[in-house]
């Protein structure tokens, strides 16, 4: 112990005169620190002191690795973690810091039976949060989802080609990353778990170790794993309460083990045609990441890293709400101006300009918002790789579109309806591979999620190559519910839009995937809370799609803008198809069903927007007003208008909680 601490004397003002630019000193402070790792390894394992300082150490060796590889942000603050490191070792060694022998943790690689009492006493996971690291934990919980979600596309591209020896690095830098952060805010589970799977990984990246389909599935679990204790550390962070132990680590432990020794052994996977996705039914199975996207840890040829900074979302928010104001503002200043200006050229010039730089900075804003709907469409593979494995499919999975990018808000509300539609082809869609060759299709069902702009809207597409919708059973369930009176004349999109009605299930038996009636009506309703819409299509035997359509952003929309009497109305121009002044002979009543309009041999309801919102309209008769069509989802109607004033952007605003839900307004702008 007495060279252990001579060496440990060294390192205090090794550290102190380090530069974050001189690479020489930090390598020379990176190989003391080896050095104190090797030798307190060599002291008995019953010396605890001796076991807690090379754990310290090799943090201490990780962090220095980071600066020296610009992985940080803040050198000045992580020199000083690496001082507080080694003033922590000191302790150590001159038994400031005692630990008793028996609460040592099992050296890594060995099943731990008990992982909430055989951490070190004083280090237990379940700790308060010290005021002093909030700020650093609150930062190492957004980069640890960030290393997570790399990793995981990574272990999806690794799981297509093993041979992927970038891909690999990638997921083993993540979770290197996160153990060596963890470390220094003694989050003691965080970095176990980590240093689990990174020694699980070392030997892969260096070419010694297959990662064979059991080793891929036990990564994802730690995946998983990790995404399960980030988020209780997220808890404890903003409670202010300890750190909830996370079930089931110690078997999470053995099987990273297991599978470092080569104990879970099984053929490489096969891959599959075509840059798809296959999962097959003895387990062996492979995932493609979205087209268009560099690997995780990589950078695209001939392309430059952005400078960015890091801020927080709520300041974002902030920042679009007070530019929506502005342009607000921009606007009523602009309509006193084309009031009182006159011929004063020089005024309207200046109130045009302005209004251009508002818009342009309008437009800023809101690109700032916007990210690439990759992330979701990547827990989307994950999701069909588990669901097919757990169904015993075989599923192609083809995705396409995930560097288009939209909202922010949207991204983050769609990933819910997106697992229910996904679960519904996966369960309901694609047959048995035995079905499908009997149907004369190939064993493998194929699964399409594609995105794309149209126009000012994100259009989402999930197509399967299934049995496709039963119209028969669709109908005869919902005459059953009573959602369908017996004779009623139902079009197709009408009878496919009836599985969007809570309880609906079409489903032959009940699994714990889906069956139960529930999900379509959360897709219905999330999508309908993002003032979009969703289309059906499906051929009975060859398949089925579902195309969800969603404005770009929430805070702004495209409107047509109407006017009635004296008032103007916005129509989200996402549901307007088109406008006409109908001929008295399109115009008439139907019993039970009040007036209609008749367009291209459809009877639409007409729904005289005068009468909804009691106001005097210049026009009673239809044939000398103006009819809108407009669609939300499977229905459509037509409204009855004064005139059209144009298309305009709106900033759309909530009535607020005192005025409340009133019939056929959503909210209120400032033209």
């Amino acid at each position: 112990m007495t060279a252990l601490t001579d060496l440990i004397e060294q390192l205090a003002p090794a550290v102190m005169a380090c530069d974050a630019n001189d690479l020489q000193a930090l390598a020379t402070v990176h190989s003391l620190l080896q050095l104190v790792t090797r030798q307190a390894s060599e002291l008995p394992a019953a010396d605890a002191a001796a076991g807690r300082v090379g754990k310290c150490a090799d943090n201490g060796a990780t962090l220095i690795e980071r600066i020296m590889l610009r992985e940080v942000d803040d050198t000045a603050k992580s020199l000083q973690q690496v001082l507080n490191v080694v003033d922590e070792m000191q302790r150590l060694v001159r038994g400031e810091v005692w630990s008793a022998p028996e609460n040592v943790a099992a050296p890594m690689g060995q099943a731990q039976t008990a992982p909430a009492t055989t951490a070190v006493q004083g280090e237990a996971e379940s700790d308060l949060i010290r005021a002093d690291d909030a700020p650093l934990v609150a930062e190492f919980i957004g980069e640890a989802r960030t290393h997570i979600e790399s990793a995981e596309g990574a272990v999806l591209k690794v799981e297509e080609h093993p041979e992927d020896l970038e891909s690999v690095n990638a997921i083993f830098r993540s979770f290197h990353t996160i153990k060596g952060v963890a470390g220094f805010l003694n989050l003691k589970q965080i970095g176990s778990v980590a240093h689990a799977a990174e020694s699980l990984l070392d030997p892969a990246r260096k070419g010694s170790l297959v990662l064979t389909p059991p080793a891929i599935d036990v990564i994802l679990e730690t995946i998983d794993f990790m995404k399960a204790m980030i988020t209780a550390l997220e808890q404890a962070l903003t409670s202010n309460q300890p750190i909830a132990a996370q079930p089931g680590m110690a078997g999470l432990l053995e099987r990273l083990d297991d599978c470092t020794k080569g104990k879970a052994i099984a053929k490489r996977p096969a891959k599959a045609s075509g840059g798809t996705e296959t999962t097959r039914e003895d387990g062996e199975k492979s995932a493609a990441p979205a087209a268009g996207t560099a690997s995780p840890g990589t950078a695209s040829g001939g392309t430059t890293a952005e400078t960015t900074v890091k801020i927080s979302t709520d300041r974002l928010d902030s920042l679009i709400d007070m530019i929506g104001e502005l342009v607000i503002a921009e606007s009523m200043v602009r309509q006193d101006v084309i009031l009182l200006a006159g011929d004063n050229q020089r005024l309207a010039r200046n109130s045009s300009h302005l209004g251009k730089i508002t818009r342009a900075l309008q437009e800023l804003s809101m690109s700032m918002r916007m990210v690439p709907i990759q992330g979701v469409f990547q827990k989307m593979t994950r999701l069909v790789r588990d669901l097919a494995r757990k169904a015993g499919k075989e599923i192609d999975l083809v995705v396409t579109g995930g560097e288009t990018e939209l909202d922010r808000n949207v991204v983050e509300a769609i990933g819910d309806p997106l697992v229910h539609m996904i679960r519904n082809s996966v369960d309901h869609g694609i047959e048995t591979p035995e079905a499908r060759q009997k149907a004369g299709k190939l064993a493998a069902g194929r699964v399409e999620l594609q995105a794309r702009h149209q126009g000012g809207n994100i259009v989402i597409s999930i197509g399967d190559d299934g049995k496709g919708l039963d119209k028969k059973r669709i109908l005869k369930k919902a005459m059953d519910a009573g959602l369908v009176r017996d004779g009623q004349e139902l079009s197709e999109p009408e009878i496919f839009a009836l599985i969007f009605h809570p309880g609906l299930s079409t489903a032959e038996k009940i699994t714990d995937v889906s069956g139960r009636g529930v999900g379509m009506d959360v897709v219905r309703k999330n999508i309908d809370a993002l003032r979009g819409r969703i289309e059906i299509t499906s051929t009975e035997g060859q398949g089925t799609r579902f195309v969800i359509k969603l404005p770009l952003t929430l805070a702004v929309i495209d409107g047509l803008v109407v006017k009635v009497g004296t008032e103007r109305y916005i129509l989200p121009m996402t549901s307007v198809e088109q406008s006409l002044r109908p001929a008295a002979g399109q115009i008439s009543t139907v019993h039970g069903r009040g007036e209609v309009c008749l367009i291209r041999g459809s009877l639409l309801p007409l729904t005289r927007l005068h009468r909804l919102f009691n106001v005097t309209p210049k026009q009673e008769d239809p044939t000398k007003a103006l009819t809108v069509i407009v669609q939300d989802n499977q229905r459509r109607g037509a409204i009855l208008v004064d005139e059209l004033l144009g298309q305009q952007q709106v900033v759309i605003k909530s009535l607020g909680e005192r005025i409340g839900n009133i019939r056929g307004v959503s909210g209120g702008a400032i033209l």
